[in-house]
């Protein structure tokens, strides 16, 4: 019986995010069509039906995922009296990012030319990490690293939920893309390997920074982290904004080192931080057991 109850929460909270995301680029495509809106009009209708359409699904399904393993707790990590931990997610993106960059720098592979002035990008930057919170972080983290997080934990390993929601979490795309198709649209996103390998890296990282951080928000504030980089620095085109900094490549696409240490060094600073909590949280259990005897 519990069993086939975590079965359909998995299948309720992906399904969630499946065509929630797919109804909102389909109604953005049709009010675009309806009524000639801008690209940035667009983007902040997809956001907020994004939000609108999964969020409370997925905050509702969480009263049967409590039900389900019998922990309901007083403040869950989702709550907003959690939000600073959002930051702590955002800086730990922003230092590997950083690292990266030295390292790049120190072997001569990258070098920065000029850092802009931030009336230049702020405001771009800003309303942009407003966007990717409603259309991206938001949603994906509280349904994947949240919900099926926890169904999946519920029933098996950490180190076997942690790959299954990483598979679930490519899902999603692939899913959305044969949607687009089926009705007609253009798919969203170009699936190929390389997409594939980013994706399940970047959800592998994402849940290990929940893991460690003990909160949902952290993971948030790592995808919007990431996402920015990306976006204002590393392949800073199509905001409307200068870059936040310009570089020079001595090798031609050099620049994606950058990326692959916030993901590569993520995975193996979280992996560290988390084999550091367990033994710990072992030896505390070791000297409470010997002040028991």
């Amino acid at each position: 019986m519990k069993k086939m109850k975590s079965i359909h929460l998995l299948l309720a909270g992906w399904a969630t995010l499946v065509f929630g995301l797919f109804l909102a680029i389909f109604f953005t495509d049709i009010a675009g069509q309806l009524f000639g809106l801008s690209r940035q009009s667009e983007k902040w209708i997809s956001a907020i039906l994004m939000t609108a359409l999964v969020v409370p699904t997925i905050l509702y399904l969480y009263r049967y995922v409590y039900q389900m393993t019998g922990v309901s707790p007083k403040t869950p990590e989702y709550s907003w009296k959690k939000l600073y931990h959002f930051f702590t997610g955002m800086f730990f993106a922003i230092a590997l990012a950083s690292l990266g960059f030295f390292i790049a720098n120190s072997q001569g592979l990258l070098s920065i030319t000029q850092w802009h002035a931030p009336d230049q990008w702020f405001a771009a930057l800003f309303i942009n990490i407003i966007i990717a919170f409603l259309y991206e972080a938001f949603p994906e983290e509280l349904a994947l690293r949240g919900l099926l997080y926890d169904v999946l934990r519920h029933r098996f390993k950490a180190w076997l939920a942690v790959p299954l929601q990483m598979l679930l979490f490519i899902s999603v795309p692939i899913s959305v893309s044969l949607l687009q198709e089926l009705f007609g649209m253009a798919p969203g996103n170009i699936i190929n390997m390389g997409y594939v390998i980013t994706i399940i890296s970047f959800g592998f990282v994402l849940q290990l920074v929940r893991l460690w951080s003990g909160n949902i928000w952290a993971s948030m504030g790592f995808h919007i982290a990431y996402l920015e980089i990306m976006r204002f620095v590393v392949v800073a085109k199509g905001y409307g904004a200068s870059p936040i900094l310009t570089y020079h490549e001595s090798v031609p696409g050099i620049i994606i080192i950058i990326p692959a240490v916030v993901i590569l060094g993520g995975g193996v600073a979280s992996l560290v931080i988390l084999g550091v909590k367990h033994l710990v949280q072992k030896r505390k259990m070791k000297r409470a057991a010997s002040l028991t005897n």
